[in-house]
């Protein structure tokens, strides 16, 4: 299960999507952190490790959005955010900007990342066990279909 939905992630462009956090809060998706390769990794406790999102591009990534497990502190309690995200990565300078309707946080890194600092620093929060998720914040872009001949209200 977990391979295809890694491949469901891949075909959407890397964003994990609602219906895979749905599925995943429901316990239909298996554990594993993707490797930036792409290939599942071990928890090796045997515990549900977090899901890492596909990194789009070479970079900078600035934004990002990681989701805890709802019996965990930071889970229940976006004030306790802040400090959990010190902890994991004290260097960084993160910023928590805010919480989202699916109980998930958006914080920003004090500077820019490219590629592999962005990977490294996902793999850290990967190695939370109160992390359920966590992928770069991407904006997302709406398209006219071209050719409808319709105008757009």
């Amino acid at each position: 299960m977990h391979r295809l939905a890694s491949a469901w992630r891949v075909a959407m462009g890397g964003l994990l999507g609602l219906g895979l956090v749905a599925c995943a809060a429901a316990g239909g998706v298996s554990g594993g952190v993707d490797a930036p390769d792409g290939d599942s990794g071990s928890g090796g406790s045997g515990e549900s490790t977090a899901i890492v999102g596909t990194l789009n591009g070479d970079g900078p990534f600035q934004q990002f959005i990681v989701k805890y497990r709802g019996a965990s502190a930071p889970g229940r309690d976006s004030a306790q955010v802040p400090a959990r995200l010190a902890a994991t990565a004290p260097s960084q300078g993160l910023a928590w900007q805010r919480r989202l309707g699916v109980e998930a946080d958006v914080f920003r890194t004090a500077r820019p990342l490219d590629r592999a600092q962005a990977q490294a620093l996902m793999q850290r929060f990967a190695a939370d066990p109160d992390v359920e998720y966590i992928e770069a914040d991407g904006v997302v872009t709406h398209q006219p279909v071209l050719g409808s001949g319709q105008p757009l209200r």
